[in-house]
């Protein structure tokens, strides 16, 4: 049924919206599973770091979730390489999604224990992570080309959005019809959140089964960590790596901030669902327009425009963050981050395959560029942390600007030829 889904929009956009650059078999069906998975983490994995919060509202809980989770993923990218190297990539992608399946299985065991426990579930989640996005990566540059990979990202995107319209709205929806119910007179009942990750479970379950019969090219080599990490005269790449550490800054902050400060500011997951499913509305008007306009040769220019955006979303957060400043942020992080991130990965690949012996170390440089992104997105946790314990409000809100600009160091720092 998801394979018709997917083949029926596909056909769609190259019939009748000018789609005309065709993809093969294997790439279609590559889009559709990482656009499965953003819809898996849009149905269940936001609403974590709230089931982890609400119980004790208390931002130390998701802090240490994820700072636990930042810190496993380059490990995870380490460990993965070394299993692929010698089993193949689509070992690591598998992985990911039977990790994922424990987050889900681990949560609904330990249920309202769940919030004592933060970073034994943030191990788990790190490493699915980590062990997917590096199957993910690998295959995307095993299966697709440099003339069809930025029309490749945007379709995935579009496919993303799709998906996502429907998932954080139908999660959110399901919380909320179950929190009041006649077990629970206090009215917070938590069955709606173990009804979705369970349906979270299902999906994980389903794509373990289905990479099982994906056709991958088998690797039998030596996985090089530490000579791809130490390589002389490798400028390009080295400032990319920079660039990497940059982008940790802001991720580490805002991969998981935002909805949680919805949620504390209207206490309903409900508009927690609806906010997600304006934003992915937005990302998918945006990657529509992409996925025709998106090429090599206007990639920067892509990605200029989309830093400032970027960067403008968060100056409204920084003064107060209420009803307005929310929209405004809304709308100018779903369009800048969708375009932000078509034009980025299409930097980053590219660089990727022009630095040295790429051709066969991919998987190496995969697993070194997560460590420097780690490394940011721990340390910008770390500060926002210490900042809030310090300063309070004031910490927040001044971590949100300088955070949510701090991308913009890129354009200087990334090689432009």
């Amino acid at each position: 049924m998801l394979e018709w889904f997917f083949s029926y929009v596909y056909h769609f956009m190259h019939r009748f919206l000018g789609v005309r650059r065709p993809l093969s078999a294997q790439e279609k069906t590559l889009a559709w599973m990482f656009s499965l998975y953003d819809f898996n983490y849009a149905l269940s994995v936001i609403f974590i770091n709230i089931f982890l919060f609400k119980k004790h509202d208390d931002l130390k809980i998701p802090v240490f979730f994820n700072l636990t989770q930042f810190a496993v993923i380059a490990p995870a990218f380490w460990i993965g390489g070394h299993l692929s190297k010698r089993w193949g990539h689509l070992l690591s992608y598998q992985l990911g999604f039977a990790f994922s399946a424990l987050v889900f299985i681990a949560t609904l065991i330990l249920r309202e224990n769940a919030p004592d426990h933060p970073c034994f579930l943030g191990l788990l989640s790190g490493l699915a992570i980590g062990f997917y996005f590096l199957g993910e990566h690998a295959l995307t540059l095993d299966m697709t080309t440099e003339k069809t990979r930025d029309y490749f990202f945007a379709l995935t995107n579009f496919f993303t959005a799709v998906l996502c319209i429907l998932a954080p709205a139908l999660a959110g929806w399901l919380i909320t019809a179950f929190k009041f119910n006649g077990a629970d007179p206090s009215g917070d009942s938590s069955l709606g959140y173990y009804i979705v990750f369970s349906i979270a479970l299902a999906i994980s379950l389903s794509l373990v089964f289905k990479s099982m019969r994906f056709k991958a090219k088998p690797v039998r080599k030596d996985f090089e960590f530490w000579k791809v990490l130490t390589f002389k005269n490798n400028w390009d790449w080295n400032r990319f790596m920079t660039s990497q550490f940059v982008l940790g800054l802001r991720q580490g902050v805002f991969w998981f901030l935002i909805l949680l400060l919805i949620f504390r500011l209207t206490h309903n997951e409900a508009i927690v669902g609806g906010y997600s499913m304006m934003t992915n509305l937005l990302g998918l008007l945006t990657t529509y327009a992409l996925s025709l306009w998106a090429h090599a040769q206007n990639r920067w220019r892509g990605f200029w425009i989309s830093s400032l955006m970027l960067a403008a979303a968060s100056v409204g957060l920084f003064f107060q963050i209420n009803y307005f400043t929310i929209v405004l942020y809304m709308a100018l992080n779903a369009v800048g981050s969708s375009w932000f991130n078509v034009a980025s990965s299409g930097i980053s690949f590219t660089l990727l395959e022009r630095a040295k012996e790429a051709k066969t170390r991919k998987l190496e440089y995969l697993a070194v560029r997560e460590w420097p992104l780690g490394i940011g997105r721990v340390l910008s946790l770390s500060l926002f942390w210490f900042g809030f314990t310090h300063f309070g409000e004031s910490g927040l809100h001044a971590a949100l600007l300088v955070f949510g600009c701090v991308h913009m160091l890129n354009y200087f720092v990334l090689p432009k030829k």
